[in-house]
């Protein structure tokens, strides 16, 4: 068999068992229910007015890694920034969440440690893990009666790790962070957090840290990205002056890629400026979001609703959940079908995002049209 003819063969079975994906361009007069831009940022007239007063005096690419020239003053000003929000002594911004986490874990972790990672985690850290040479464990989703067990059990001989996103993306529910800083202190762990979703959102915008009021120390690192409620590109690692500096030694996707464009970081620094000093933005979008499961449940649908802008309604089978996808399109809304291996098996579902660009009558309409497609599966 070609190497072509094995492809199709492939393809074939995951059409076959209707977990196929593509890439679909939205028309401008589409609703987005399924964007991860939170806070309305990434189209925001503000920041575009000031890119294109200062673009004469900015480079559109950094020209190399980090490491060699590809450090500049705007990225040490976001970085610098990005501690503040964060309460922490230092940053390291880098090129995307992915690259942040399976960096991470990767540089800091031996043969020696052991990572506890929640069932749920992104893809990302589940890479990372598997990048690391540590040994894995697995517990049960925000289960920290499971999570103490295993930390019982376990016989380490180097550093114990603890890693959980803040918001967890496919469920839209929050981690228990106050529960996992007090198991990491007891059991002497590092616990790193994934704050993609929780940043801009929870804590005031700070993240699910502040939100906990959870003060960082040396054991805590909190990992982001600025692609979703900031509403730009790009990720960050925050923690303490040592660990920074050793990740810029030792993490081999920043030293190794070349640095996030200064047209990038500059999008990034104005954005996230705008998220702190728009509170109402955050306000918004968490009204619209219990609005809509308010709305929701009095028509009899039941929506997964945590008090995130991340809902989901869970359909169970692949082919019903794209099937729902496509009706909701013709009626001029996006909302994406998430299918495996994303969320485990017979959990398919469509997962709803709320922005703050959303309108009442938005809400109004998605809810009148998920009832009309649910009710034509019942009768």
């Amino acid at each position: 068999m070609g190497f072509n003819d094995f492809l199709k063969k492939e393809l074939e079975k995951i059409r076959d068992n209707n977990l196929y994906r593509e890439r679909i361009v939205l028309d401008r007069d589409i609703i987005d229910f399924s964007s991860n831009d939170y806070l309305g940022l990434k189209d925001n007239q503000t920041t575009k007015e000031k890119l294109c007063k200062r673009i004469q005096d900015i480079s559109l690419g950094s020209g190399a890694s980090p490491l060699i020239s590809g450090y500049t003053r705007i990225q040490h000003e976001l970085e610098v920034f990005l501690s503040e929000i964060k309460e922490t002594e230092s940053c390291l911004v880098v090129g995307s969440g992915y690259l942040a986490n399976t960096g991470l874990i990767q540089a800091v972790t031996t043969e020696n440690d052991i990572i506890f990672s929640d069932r749920y985690n992104h893809a990302s850290i589940i890479d990372g893990i598997r990048l690391s040479r540590a040994e894995k464990v697995i517990y049960r989703h925000n289960d920290m009666n499971d999570l103490e067990e295993k930390l019982k059990k376990s016989n380490c001989t180097g550093n114990r790790f603890i890693v959980t996103d803040g918001v967890f993306s496919m469920e839209g529910d929050t981690a228990s962070l106050k529960d996992l800083k007090f198991l990491s202190d007891r059991y002497n762990a590092v616990l790193i957090i994934d704050d993609a979703h929780g940043t801009g959102i929870t804590g005031e915008g700070r993240g699910t840290v502040y939100h906990f009021g959870i003060k960082p120390d040396e054991n805590l690192i909190q990992v982001g990205t600025l692609s979703k409620a900031v509403g730009s590109y790009g990720a960050f690692i925050c923690g303490t002056y040592e660990l920074i500096n050793f990740l810029i030694n030792r993490m081999r996707t920043q030293i190794f890629s070349t640095a996030l464009s200064p047209v990038q970081n500059f999008i990034s620094l104005e954005n996230l400026t705008l998220m702190m000093r728009e509170p109402e933005r955050r306000e918004k979008v968490l009204k619209l979001s219990k609005l809509l499961y308010d709305k929701a449940k009095e028509e009899g649908i039941a929506l997964n609703y945590h008090g995130t802008p991340i809902l989901t309604l869970i359909v169970g089978e692949e082919k019903k959940a794209v099937e729902i996808r496509n009706r909701l399109l013709e009626n001029g809304i996006f909302v994406q079908a998430i299918r495996p291996p994303t969320v485990p098996q017979g959990s398919s579902r469509l997962r709803i995002t709320v922005s703050c660009k959303h309108s009442e009558n938005d809400i109004n309409l998605l809810v009148k049209s998920l009832k009309n497609i649910l009710e034509s599966y019942h009768g």
